[in-house]
């Protein structure tokens, strides 16, 4: 029997058939309630993971720091500014828009980001250039001997407020809380060698215990003073609805929201499939680079010689120069896939995980992304999901099975013990 489904793409959905005799599963994000997200984050702000509620936190500080996500983060900062108001007011603010090497937001992004307190707080948002080094202080150094370059006006400042949302990261473990520091505000020099450790083998996803990246996050948190920092984390919803919400102290609030975010994006599976597909919804499928979350996802239940289907349509092309550059020839990934180990540059992890997802299996893609630059990597374009399905299963036969991740950047697949 055919069953047909509507898979997202963008703003619209893309219908397949797929006989439904070889689907080994279709995973869909978990289904959870979420309540009155006001109500949520009251709760959250009266009642800390650890340390002062925020009105003590912040008492009579003059400067006070506010660090918010990109757009390439879902995070609802329009709703927890709402909830704050009442307790930052009166006080010199700064917001620093945490871009780390991504590009600057644009006014149309920010307006997105801040919401209706755009047009009071627009003179006060600053957007973090990792390349001005005239921005940065230093502040130490990590225990893998990495410089901290950290933004000058959150090392002065009195009092740092951290707003963010936790999700799986392929090789920080999660997003959000530390996150928001190292990448988010740190030099470029920083950020390149803290993304060297990516090839650890315990820089993964849901991964945070013995994983260098969060060790390093960790150093840099401690280097600037915990005890000047204030974390709202929260878990959203496939509707970008508040699930949970957590306050208090930087790293406890990210210890705490793990436990419940591990059950909410993770998913096991029975067994590996011979075709995975994996798609990169909103705000992920931004560019190439942002997808590669949900590749990475995608390729934990991926069988060795299968088919790994990734599905975004990558408005913006590639991403970051330090991933597209990854792209200029048939001898660029594996020319930085080598260089990796030994001179790193910003991005060579993921032409390391590139080459050896290559090297298992196969990478196919249903983007926007035009196909000549797409061979660069050795990964296959096609114009629709259709018929990128039709040809693996020719390929595979009559005894191939299909596993879907229908938001693949945010669900990681479990195959027994992880």
């Amino acid at each position: 029997m055919m069953r047909r489904l509507a898979v997202p793409y963008g703003n619209t959905k893309e219908k397949i058939e797929v006989d439904e005799k070889y689907i080994l599963d279709i995973i869909d994000p978990y289904r959870y309630h979420s309540g009155n997200a006001e109500k949520t984050l009251i709760d959250a702000l009266r009642n800390p993971v650890e340390g002062k509620v925020l009105p003590d936190f912040i008492g009579s500080a003059q400067k006070l720091c506010i660090i918010v996500n990109d757009a390439a983060r879902p995070t609802r900062t329009d709703l927890v500014l709402s909830a704050v108001r009442e307790f930052i007011s009166g006080h010199d603010i700064h917001f620093i828009v945490a871009t780390g090497a991504h590009r600057p937001p644009n006014k149309e992004e920010l307006m997105a980001i801040f919401g209706q307190f755009y047009n009071e707080y627009k003179e006060r948002i600053v957007t973090h250039d990792a390349r001005d080094e005239s921005m940065l202080d230093h502040i130490g150094q990590t225990r893998y001997g990495n410089d901290i370059l950290l933004n000058r006006l959150v090392v002065r400042g009195d009092k740092v407020l951290i707003i963010g949302s936790i999700e799986p990261h392929y090789f920080a473990g999660y997003t959000g809380d530390r996150k928001a520091l190292l990448p988010g505000i740190t030099g470029y020099r920083t950020i390149e060698n803290n993304h060297r450790l990516a090839l650890h083998a315990y820089a993964r996803p849901l991964q945070l215990n013995g994983n260098p990246i969060h060790e390093e996050m960790l150093d840099c948190a401690t280097a600037l003073g915990r005890e000047r920092i204030y974390s709202i984390q929260m878990i959203l919803d496939r509707k970008r609805n508040i699930h949970r919400a957590y306050a208090g102290a930087i790293i406890k609030t990210l210890e705490t929201a793990a436990d419940e975010a591990r059950c909410i994006f993770s998913a096991p599976i029975s067994r590996k499939a011979d075709i995975v597909v994996t798609v990169a919804q909103l705000p992920f499928d931004i560019n190439l680079y942002q997808t590669l979350k949900s590749i990475e996802h995608g390729r934990l239940a991926l069988n060795d010689g299968g088919i790994l289907i990734f599905v975004s349509r990558c408005p913006e092309g590639l991403g970051p120069p330090s991933f597209a550059r990854l792209f200029e020839s048939e001898d660029s990934i594996e020319a930085a896939a080598i260089k990796a180990k030994t001179e790193y540059r910003l991005g060579d992890h993921n032409a390391y995980n590139l080459m050896t997802l290559c090297e298992h299996g196969r990478i196919w893609g249903v983007t926007d992304i035009a196909d000549t630059t797409l061979r660069n990597a050795q990964i296959v374009g096609f114009g629709s999901l259709q018929a990128a399905l039709d040809q693996a299963i020719k390929e595979k036969g009559t005894e191939h099975s299909i596993l879907l991740l229908t938001n693949g950047s945010m669900t990681v697949p479990v195959c027994g013990r992880y």
